[in-house]
This record gives C-alpha cells, sequence and structure tokens, in this order.
C-alpha cells in the first residue's frame, strides 16, 4: 500500500477525560456526551480514587466536582497540582454552588477553570477543547 492510497481511518480520540464526581447519574452523564465530542472518559466516585486513576491513566484533562463526599474538590485540587505527575492536568472544577468566590478558591486551590454544573453539554466540551487549546469538536449525529 503507498501512501496515496486511499484508506478508512477511525479518528483518534482527541483527548482522554478523567472524571470525579460523587453522583454516579452525572458521571453516566459524562459517560454519554463526551464520547459524542470525541473524548474517551474515565470515572470515580471519590476523590482520593480519582487521584490514583489520575496517576496510572495520565488523563489529558480532569473534570472535579467541588462538592465531593469526604475530601473537597478543592482539597483533591490542591493535591494533583502537589504531585509532579498530575501537577501540569488541567483541572475543570465543576460546581451547583452560585458563589462568585468559588471560582477564586479554585483558581487558589490550581483549578484551571470553574464552570456551573450544567446540563449544556456544548459548554463543557467547549470547556475541555478550551483548557487543552483545541478547536471545537462538532457533536456526533
Amino acid at each position: 500500500m503507498t501512501p496515496q492510497t486511499s484508506k478508512a481511518r477511525i479518528p483518534a480520540p482527541r483527548a482522554l477525560v478523567l472524571c470525579i464526581d460523587d453522583d454516579p447519574l452525572v458521571l453516566r452523564f459524562y459517560e454519554d456526551f463526551l464520547p459524542e465530542h470525541g473524548y474517551q472518559t474515565l470515572t470515580a466516585t471519590d476523590g482520593l480514587v480519582g487521584i490514583q486513576i489520575a496517576a496510572d491513566a495520565c488523563p489529558d484533562v480532569i473534570l472535579l466536582d467541588v462538592m465531593l463526599r469526604g475530601l473537597s474538590g478543592f482539597d483533591i485540587c490542591r493535591m494533583c497540582r502537589a504531585d509532579p505527575a498530575l501537577r501540569e492536568i488541567p483541572i475543570i472544577l465543576v460546581t451547583v454552588l452560585g458563589d462568585p468566590g468559588v471560582a477564586a478558591t479554585g483558581r487558589e486551590a490550581g483549578a484551571t477553570l470553574t464552570l456551573q454544573k450544567t446540563a449544556d453539554v456544548g459548554r463543557i466540551a467547549r470547556a475541555i477543547a478550551d483548557v487543552l487549546h483545541l478547536p471545537p469538536a462538532p457533536a456526533v449525529d
């Protein structure tokens, strides 16, 4: 086969996204829509388990809930930033909290971006593309 030969290829995934949230329904939501935007997903319902998965899998980005049982998302973010292997992974905090101080606290903890939890899948997918400096991916119909 020569380089000029046309061959159908399956596109490579855009990025691996680790989703950490203690609500299984939220994780299912991420698992359902992120692949439609070209992202692979891993999930964790516990922050410490999420840190271990991050260390093992080296995700491209982490979606991290602020209000977790046990350690908060801020705590998990600080732990990731303290670990040389995880320090550079972009972290997007997601929260139901409407307090504008949450974003400032997130930045202080090392978050790349803070989003309100939303069912707007396009907004979440765009935020992932933005922190990874990728062009937005069209959703698969």
